[in-house]
């Protein structure tokens, strides 16, 4: 992907001063702007396939869990 970079970075190729525009296949982060993102292919699929209903609601309900009374410490006197 083609980046500019915001301040001096370092990648694979080496270190790139504020303001130099490079190419690179490394995720710098915040570091760089980045100007040409690679397309990411279109799934083959358009529609995600959808669960059955029934599968839904066969799924057992979880009971919330009961809050834990705290400890108490013993004192050594």
């Amino acid at each position: 992907m083609l980046v500019k970079a915001k301040w001096n970075v370092k990648d694979s190729n080496g270190w790139h001063n504020a303001g130099t525009v490079f190419e690179t296949e490394q995720d710098l982060g915040d570091a760089v702007e980045v100007l040409e993102a690679p397309k990411k292919a279109e799934p083959q699929n358009a529609e995600p396939e959808k669960e059955p209903e029934a599968a839904k609601a066969a799924e057992p309900v979880a009971e919330p869990a009961k809050p834990k009374t705290p400890s108490r410490r013993k004192s050594n006197k």
